[in-house]
């Protein structure tokens, strides 16, 4: 696959400005350069580019291997702790201050010096044996959703 161009945004003589639409990594969020003929399918659906995105890549590699994802969000943070539960992996909620207010901000999964925390926007990982690991989203992409 041959690599996206990024056009730049152009501030035209008379004030205005051209853009060229960008398409973004629909794992992240990521913009990966000027939207093209592969971003929709025959059937006009936009297709699946996190294999584009560096941050996204590896995790559909884990998936084609046949590796379980969740990417981290408040609306699906007790599916993946019953995920978790039911391979009997301890997991809870990850409390951390903002504003002086103390708000649940990820996962915590396992118990003692392995226990790993992921927060909203990163990806959790069920392995085929049963091992979890987390993949931690650039700093500042985290997602909050």
């Amino acid at each position: 696959m041959s690599a996206r161009t990024f056009t730049p945004d152009r501030v035209n003589a008379d004030g205005s400005t051209t853009i060229r639409m960008k398409r973004a990594c629909n794992g992240c969020g990521q913009l990966l350069g000027d939207v093209d003929n592969r971003d929709v399918d025959k059937d006009g659906n936009l297709t699946d580019v996190r294999g584009e995105c560096s941050f996204c890549a590896p995790i559909v590699a884990l998936e084609a291997a046949g590796c379980r994802t969740w990417n981290l969000t408040r609306r699906n943070l007790n599916i993946v702790d019953d995920a978790t539960d039911a391979d009997g992996l301890f997991a809870k909620g990850y409390f951390e201050y903002v504003d002086d207010k103390l708000v649940v901000t990820g996962l915590r999964i396992g118990q003692g010096e392995t226990r790993q925390v992921a927060k909203f926007g990163d990806w959790i990982v069920r392995h085929p044996d049963r091992t979890w690991t987390v993949h931690h989203a650039p700093e500042g992409e985290a997602a909050d959703a």
